[in-house]
């Protein structure tokens, strides 16, 4: 089994668990529209049955909108991940949204030019599906402008993760993964892809290796991280130094008023404190849309406070709650 396979299913397991953590749900397949081939998710599009790496479902749906749902392709190249990725899953996005199943019965009353009597769509629920693009490097500067100007949304480990961790995806390569037995790799990637495999949870906890290093590291960095979600559409990763922040989030289930603010030396990272109490406070990254926004006023300090204003007046977060799966931040 290559290492590339192994690092890209590595990857994915991360991505689910932060998600699941925040209170999303995985996505069952169906059997027809979303199913499973050689250990990996499929969905159906309008050309081709796509791999969905990280498909998953949003703790609340919006009314009056199809249910949403967000699959994230996720790229564990050594290199920061480059704009033919990000239009790749532009095109994914269309593709899966816009497929729909015409019957022959409607296709043939279609040569008499009269309205079929039978069902021209095939009676199925469907849903709204956003991609993002997860990756262990950051992105270039042409990705970050053609996922914000498309909605897609963005997550790289350099923004959590410690610099030795995500370094050490690196060193996994065919060499290293040859140390272990054949058996091993295949109950770790099992283990990876969310089955339940005993085998491979005690390998990833308790063999001395890369891979129970970054499971060590997630494992004390999920609980501080929170998905929130602006009024614009846009996610944002709020990542928090305690797990006392999210506590505090978590039994408050009132608005909580928040201020934000930033840092000359670093534009486009953001923190927002709540209620004024300095252990409740989350940084996340400035979308870049909103940086290029701001950039175009030359980073004026008042056109900030405009900006928080009209984007920043609400932000919704997502938490693992059964009763009251959200949190709403408001500026104070």
């Amino acid at each position: 089994m290559s290492a590339s396979k192994l690092k890209g299913s590595l990857l994915e397991y991360i991505v689910r668990r932060l998600l699941l953590n925040c209170g999303f749900t995985n996505v069952v397949p169906d059997g027809i529209l979303i199913f499973k081939r050689s250990g990996l998710t499929m969905i159906n599009g309008k050309g081709a049955a796509h791999d969905a790496d990280v498909l998953m479902n949003p703790p609340i749906q919006m009314p009056f909108s199809y249910p949403s749902r967000l699959n994230f392709e996720c790229k564990a190249y050594k290199e920061k991940s480059g704009l033919s990725i990000i239009r790749n899953a532009l095109g994914m996005r269309y593709d899966i949204n816009d497929f729909e199943v015409i019957t022959r019965q409607h296709l043939d009353e279609r040569k008499n030019n009269r309205r079929s009597a039978f069902s021209a769509i095939d009676n199925r629920q469907r849903f709204n599906y956003q991609v993002g693009v997860a990756s262990v490097e950051d992105f270039t500067r042409p990705a970050f402008e053609f996922a914000a100007n498309n909605k897609i949304p963005l997550l790289s480990l350099r923004w959590f993760l410690p610099d030795d961790i995500c370094d050490s995806f690196h060193e996994i390569t065919d060499s290293y993964v040859s140390d272990y037995s054949a058996q091993q790799i295949r109950d770790l990637l099992s283990f990876l892809k969310g089955e339940r495999n005993n085998n491979g949870q005690i390998f990833i906890e308790e063999t001395e290796s890369i891979f129970k290093r970054i499971y060590n590291t997630i494992e004390e960095i999920e609980n501080r991280v929170l998905i929130g979600l602006l009024e614009s559409g846009d996610l944002l990763f709020l990542f928090s130094q305690n797990i006392d922040a999210m506590r505090y989030v978590s039994d408050h289930p009132i608005p909580l008023n928040t201020q934000f603010h930033y840092e000359k030396r670093d534009l486009d990272y953001w923190s927002l404190r709540i209620n004024e109490d300095q252990n409740v406070k989350f940084g996340f990254h400035l979308p870049i849309n909103i940086v290029e926004m701001w950039k175009n006023q030359n980073f004026d300090r008042q056109t900030a406070v405009g900006i928080k204003a009209q984007m920043f007046s609400k932000v919704f977060v997502f938490i693992k709650n059964s009763e009251i799966p959200f949190r709403i931040l408001k500026i104070d």
